[in-house]
């Protein structure tokens, strides 16, 4: 048994372990913008509805005020008229005046139920916008609180990334030039998993066997070994275990 593979190989097996970390940090820490986005994004749905309210209650107060000054206006219409009646000096001119006037009473009426109903309208669309403010308000603190909770969690991500880098550094260089080598081709190889641990004679990356008579020699450590299949650098994982129950 090579004493000194055997170390090598458990700094290679732990390297990769902080590799694959940082690795899972950093692709986490890539998407936190987006993830921040969408859900500010939810609040383009209640938004919208508050602004379609708004503009609802909008039109009907628009639409309110101007049945007031139609009121008044045939108000005004209808006095002139009477007012014309005591100097008419026909039967047939009186007869058309009076039709006249109750035209437009029937006109302004029919305006005055539409402002009752309208009446109706308005206070249900205050109250609808009320409620899709107040709705709006609640959600927003929400997203600024789980924003928040992203932003925080993003930082302690950033000091764990950086004190894992600072570890890799420190394990980096307990390797020699020739192992680091290796390690480098190996990963550029397999997707950034260069050393892949085996358990009962299975990679735990390729999933697939290794052959009796390389799983043993795996475990005598004499030399260097490779995953026949993926061609990753292979160790015991029984070896990082070891230090564990010390």
């Amino acid at each position: 048994m090579d004493e000194a593979l055997k170390k090598n190989l458990k700094t290679l097996a732990n390297l990769q372990l902080i590799d694959t970390e940082c690795h899972t940090i950093e692709k986490d820490l890539a998407g936190v913008d987006q993830r921040i986005a969408s859900i500010g994004a939810q609040l383009s749905v209640v938004e919208h509805q508050v602004a379609q309210e708004r503009l609802q209650l909008d039109a009907l107060k628009k639409q309110y005020r101007t049945d007031e000054n139609d009121v008044k206006t045939i108000e005004n219409s209808i006095i002139k008229s009477n007012d014309k009646l005591s100097g008419v000096k026909t039967n047939k001119e009186y007869q058309s005046m009076l039709k006249e006037i109750d035209e437009l009473q029937l006109k302004k009426a029919a305006i005055e139920d539409r402002m009752i109903e309208a009446l109706d309208q308005l206070e249900a669309s205050e109250r609808n916008l009320g409620i899709l403010k107040a709705d709006l308000e609640d959600m927003q603190r929400e997203i600024d609180e789980q924003q928040d909770q992203i932003r925080v969690a993003a930082q302690e991500q950033q000091a764990e990334l950086a004190d894992l880098k600072e570890e890799r550094d420190r394990i980096w260089s307990m390797l020699e030039p020739k192992l680091q080598k290796i390690y480098m081709r190996t990963s550029q190889h397999g997707n950034g998993v260069g050393v892949a641990a085996v358990v009962n004679a299975v990679c735990q990356v390729c999933r697939m066997n290794i052959p009796p008579q390389a799983y043993i020699e795996l475990q005598r450590f004499n030399e260097l070994s490779m995953c026949p299949h993926c061609q990753r650098i292979i160790y015991p994982k029984a070896i990082l275990e070891e230090d564990e129950v010390r």
